[in-house]
């Protein structure tokens, strides 16, 4: 970590942002900058979005936390702005998500070589939906409390003396530290200011050895990208995001397909990989900004045609009238008439109504977990606050204002949920953890997480065992609930 803070106002010390980024022929100053074979050519810079989580024991309940990126930008020290375009033109980041996976904001960026003074992020409609549960081991969020808190839009800036050089590729990490954007009492939240102090901070990528599991060439996971396959061509394919923009991602030897294409009839190669569906890719990216394609997951077909929502389960769901609220963490729109596209947003609340349901299923993507209540049940008295799940939308009522939106679907998959715990026995292949966000209702610890070779992604140490125990992870896993163990499967942790 480069140590640089990001704040409304610019820092009255100027701090050096990418020491890795001099080369051998660009010698660096006592006060910074380039001091030869500086003036011409240009670098290639990819950015990705990362996120700290407030301390667990703090006991918050986020289930989102979004905000709409417009622009980044670099000063130099004589001239105008350099603007760096980003993956999406209204790039939405979900932060609460980034906490255990990286997003990509912009890739293989030419910078013309120099040195510049600062990075300026401008970003518009932050906004946390939470809830509160003031009873240990009750689940869900407590009759009343769910909502969202908004705040303003405005720029925050990096002070720095970055110099970058002719040819060199390389990344950087955006991180959003989440506890210092939020005021809150206990469990409730009063306000989101991400223009406030030690908010964002910045570092180079990759990170040293003892941080990530990489290999050299490779600057950062980038996993579990839902989307439309709008392209397919040799063995490279392009997944769209609906707020994101697009992966485009390459095929190697070493690239798994999901057993989930022997299922829907076709072999587990790129021949699995149709255009026109919803896929879900995990990818590394590289020096240069390219992707390497690392797991192809294809969804089943009852969901693979768009108007997709995805949301974590908030309460206990009314086996009564077949009903669950899901709070909005992705979507995916159909190609066309789409019932979605402008009319929901990351956060949103969602009454979801449940008609004929086709039995239920889990989108595994390789990982081994334990058969549990979930996975072909037709009853909503299987679905647990703090799961994550996919259905697709046959009716749908945006949210207006305060009163959530509805929707009607046949089916229900379970995907990721990401949240933060504490670490207690960091062991493989299963690890422990305690601490878990209130509305989980999981006060019985430490609980049992599985992992499976070859499908573990590490981010913050170079092995999962390398992480203290007490400390704090976050983490991308399947929650298959009790009565089973383990509960959970990651695919995804990260320390901090």
């Amino acid at each position: 970590m480069w140590g640089v803070r990001m704040t409304r106002q610019t820092s009255a010390v100027a701090v050096l942002l990418f020491t890795s980024i001099l080369l051998a022929s660009c010698s660096g100053a006592p006060g910074g900058g380039c001091v030869s074979n500086c003036g011409g050519g240009n670098a290639t810079l990819s950015l990705v979005l990362t996120a700290t989580p407030p301390d667990p024991a703090l006991g918050l309940s986020v289930q989102t936390l979004t905000a709409t990126i417009t622009g980044i930008s670099l000063t130099p020290s004589t001239g105008t702005a350099v603007n760096v375009p980003l993956n999406s033109t209204a790039y939405i980041a979900e932060l609460n998500r980034v906490t255990s996976d990286s997003t990509l904001l912009a890739a293989a960026v030419s910078v013309p070589a120099g040195t510049y003074t600062q990075i300026a992020v401008t970003f518009s409609e932050p906004r946390v939906t939470f809830c509160t549960q003031a009873n240990p081991g009750v689940p869900g969020c407590a009759a009343g409390s769910l909502g969202s808190i908004s705040g303003a839009a405005g720029t925050a800036t990096i002070s720095t003396n970055l110099s970058v050089s002719d040819g060199l590729e390389t990344g950087v990490a955006l991180n959003v530290n989440l506890a210092n954007t939020l005021t809150f009492s206990g469990q409730t939240i009063s306000a989101v200011n991400l223009g406030a102090t030690d908010v964002f901070t910045a570092s180079t990528l990759p990170p040293s050895s003892a941080k990530t599991d990489l290999a050299a060439g490779e600057l950062a996971h980038v996993d579990d990208v839902m989307g439309m396959v709008s392209s397919v061509s040799g063995s490279t394919l392009t997944v769209q995001t609906s707020t994101r923009g697009s992966i485009t991602a390459t095929a190697n030897s070493s690239t798994q397909f999901s057993g989930d294409c022997t299922t829907l009839g076709f072999a587990q190669d790129f021949t699995c990989v149709k255009a026109n569906t919803v896929a879900i890719v995990d990818t590394l990216l590289n020096a240069d900004g390219t992707f390497t394609l690392v797991f192809y997951q294809p969804l089943p077909t009852q969901l693979s045609s768009g108007d997709l929502v995805e949301g974590v389960v908030t309460g206990v769901p009314n086996s009564v009238t077949n009903q669950f609220t899901v709070v909005v963490t992705d979507s995916v729109f159909a190609s066309s008439a789409s019932l979605l596209q402008g009319r929901v947003n990351l956060g949103d609340q969602i009454q979801i109504t449940l008609s004929t349901p086709d039995p239920f299923s889990i989108i595994a993507k390789g990982l081994t977990f334990p058969t549990g209540a979930f996975e072909h049940s037709t009853s909503v008295a299987s679905i647990l606050p703090g799961q994550t799940v996919a259905f697709p939308v046959l009716t749908f009522t945006a949210q207006s204002g305060v009163t959530p939106g509805a929707a009607t679907s046949h089916d229900v998959a379970l995907r990721f949920t990401r949240f933060s715990a504490v670490m207690s026995t960091p062991t493989l292949p299963i690890f422990g953890a305690g601490t878990f966000p209130p509305f989980f209702g999981i006060v019985i610890t430490p609980q049992e997480f599985q992992t499976t070779s070859g499908r573990l992604s590490v981010d913050g140490v170079s092995s999962l065992t390398s992480i203290p125990a007490g400390s704090t992870f976050s983490t991308t896993a399947l929650y298959i609930g009790p009565p089973v163990a383990p509960q959970f499967a990651a695919q995804s942790v990260r320390a901090h």
